[in-house]
């Protein structure tokens, strides 16, 4: 059986190092680097690297994708 995605938008940051997004500013834990972050997102807990992204989906749900399957799933909406 084959699927497709469905449409869906939802907020996204490219994390570069310094930009944590207000949405998950609180679950960001105190051990961190520029580099690398531990964040508990709604899956648990998750490591975000240069790259990857912080989501925030239409139901309030934190994530953190990797930067190559983000942007392999999904473009930004104009």
């Amino acid at each position: 059986m084959r699927f497709k995605t469905r449409a869906i938008e939802l907020e996204a940051v490219k994390y570069d190092g310094g930009n944590i997004p207000d949405f998950a500013e609180d679950r960001i834990s105190a051990n961190r680097s520029d580099a690398l972050l531990t964040v508990e997102t709604d899956e648990g807990e998750r490591q975000c690297n240069l790259g990857d992204y912080f989501v925030l989906t239409d139901a309030g749900q934190v994530l953190v994708r990797a930067g190559a399957i983000f942007e392999a799933i999904f473009e930004p909406v104009a």
